[in-house]
């Protein structure tokens, strides 16, 4: 399994270990399964898709969205199918809960209560201020770092704590005591770790990078489907927030936000001391020599 933060160069260190191990790489990128998302979400280019088997990119539709543990009930049997036949399966992504979840085995949380969140989605839409504030004061500790503009992560959390009368928070320190899911796997875990500058340097690189590449056009052709879930992400909610923002002004929004999503996915890093760190840049032999 490869974790890493957004722009850290996990596709490239991916696809290398892939060729050197002669496996498949699954994506664990909760925003790169969808296949209405492209430029905003980074996706492989076609040569990097044609450089090693890939699966789970573009795999679903934004109109069905997925959960960490719908993903694993869907990633798991492929999962398990590549190693029978390779023996070896790369694992990439930096959406940490979904890796969890696909990876460990621990007990599935209370399932969606159809009419909750119904309710809950209409009070995002109305307004969000207000949701957020509750899971602040509901669950703190979840609250200080989740990703608060994220819709479905607010209302997921939300929908668990009434329905079990405890934080979600609480709930979710069972995958720290969880078990390796696929008992014939040698689960490796790395984490590529940045210097926060030079990561920072890479976002802005990249932010203008999709901006020249037509960011915006992409966007806009979605903007119909701005309240769907996986519209939330950075890279396109700034467009529908922000109607009349300037591209420079764009570029900045995106950036910064795309930086705190990066210093937010570096945070629940640190919380896995399981998973061993190695620089941006590492060379892979030097990682499947450490």
């Amino acid at each position: 399994m490869l974790h890493g933060p957004t722009a850290s160069g996990k596709t490239a260190l991916a696809i290398a270990l892939a060729q050197a191990l002669r496996a498949p790489i699954v994506n664990c990128d909760a925003r790169q399964l969808y296949r209405e998302l492209s430029i905003g979400v980074a996706r492989p280019s076609e040569e990097e898709l044609a450089a090693a088997e890939h699966w789970g990119i573009a795999s679903h539709s934004i109109h069905a969205p997925l959960t960490a543990m719908s993903y694993a009930q869907w990633a798991r049997p492929i999962v398990q199918n590549l190693l029978t036949q390779h023996g070896n399966v790369i694992v990439v992504g930096g959406s940490g809960l979904y890796a969890r979840a696909l990876l460990y085995a621990w007990d599935a949380l209370p399932a969606a209560d159809p009419a909750l969140r119904a309710e809950l989605e209409a009070q995002w839409q109305q307004d969000p201020k207000a949701l957020q504030a509750q899971l602040q004061a509901l669950d703190p500790l979840y609250a200080a770092e989740a990703d608060l503009q994220n819709s479905r992560r607010v209302i997921r959390a939300l929908e668990i704590i009434t329905l079990t009368g405890t934080p979600y928070s609480a709930q979710r320190t069972q995958e720290k005591a969880a078990q390796p899911y696929f008992q014939d796997m040698d689960l490796r875990e790395w984490t590529i770790w940045p210097d926060m500058n030079q990561l920072t340097m890479r976002i802005q690189e990249r932010t203008q990078q999709m901006l020249s590449e037509g960011l915006r056009e992409e966007a806009m052709a979605l903007a119909s489907f701005h309240h769907l879930p996986a519209m939330q992400t950075v890279g396109y909610r700034e467009f529908y927030a922000y109607p009349k923002a300037t591209e420079p002004e764009l570029h900045a929004l995106i950036a910064t936000h795309t930086r705190q999503y990066a210093k937010r996915q570096c945070t629940w890093i640190q919380k896995q001391p399981h998973v061993q760190r190695v620089p941006m840049g590492v060379h892979v032999d030097a990682l499947l020599r450490s």
